[in-house]
């Protein structure tokens, strides 16, 4: 409910500064797009979850392990962007950032020493240095907005992995992530400004799980991140 929250005040608050923009008569900052390197930075939103996939056969391949789901908190972004014109529809941007977050992994097994079925929990907290490379598609500008899309891939480093860590309380997950990423955006332009608020589904691309023979992480084939992004840019 939160996600569909935000992302209706997104598309809302969107269409009112677009048509706004439309609805002027000189364009603001009309040669902002010719500029070869243009920088800037973003705030935002993130909500990143996991996607979990268990052994093919759990209940024979691994008795007593029956389901494992996840649970996420919103988290948030901040970014530095470096946009680099490629052509009067295309640029490149390279957008150092850091990202912080919550999850919860809840796994439902059967406690081996009083042979109870209970629900077993793991937070993991996670400081993400990320370095997304994204190539940008703009369409027309009409009036003072344009629709863009951005894809490409990122690089993400977990300063909080507990990867080299010698308990087995503790869920590992790896330090080192590899997602590619998908999004939409508009460009609003003012007199002093660009505003540009953007919607980014970004997919891990590499297995996660840390292979520390603990009975949790044993009935977990793979655990991949998915994310969805709520950003807000200012150029």
């Amino acid at each position: 409910m939160v996600i569909k929250k935000c992302l209706i005040l997104l598309v809302l608050m969107a269409c009112s500064l677009g048509a706004q923009a439309q609805g002027k008569r000189i364009k603001n900052n009309p040669r902002y797009d010719r500029k070869p390197i243009d920088f800037g930075f973003s705030i935002g939103l993130n909500y990143i979850d996991f996607r979990t996939r268990t052994l093919p056969d759990l209940g024979a391949d691994l008795p007593g392990y029956y389901r494992v789901y996840s649970e996420t908190s919103p988290g948030y972004t901040i970014r530095i962007i470096s946009k680099f014109r490629l052509g009067d529809h295309w640029d490149l941007n390279f957008s150092p950032g850091y990202a912080f977050t919550l999850r919860t992994l809840r796994f439902d097994v059967l406690n081996q020493f009083t042979l109870n079925r209970e629900l077993v929990e793991r937070q993991i907290e996670s400081s993400f240095l990320e370095f997304p490379v994204y190539a940008k598609f703009r369409a027309d500008r009409i009036g003072n907005y344009r629709l863009y899309l951005l894809a490409g891939p990122k690089y993400n480093l977990d300063l909080s992995s507990d990867q080299d860590v010698q308990d087995d309380r503790v869920f590992k997950l790896k330090r080192n992530e590899i997602n590619y990423d998908l999004g939409i955006g508009v460009d609003l332009y003012f007199e002093f400004f660009k505003f540009s608020p953007q919607i980014i589904y970004s997919f891990g691309i590499t297995n996660q799980k840390v292979d520390d023979d603990t009975f949790l992480a044993e009935g977990l084939d793979g655990i991949y991140t998915r994310a969805l992004l709520i950003n807000f840019t200012f150029e």
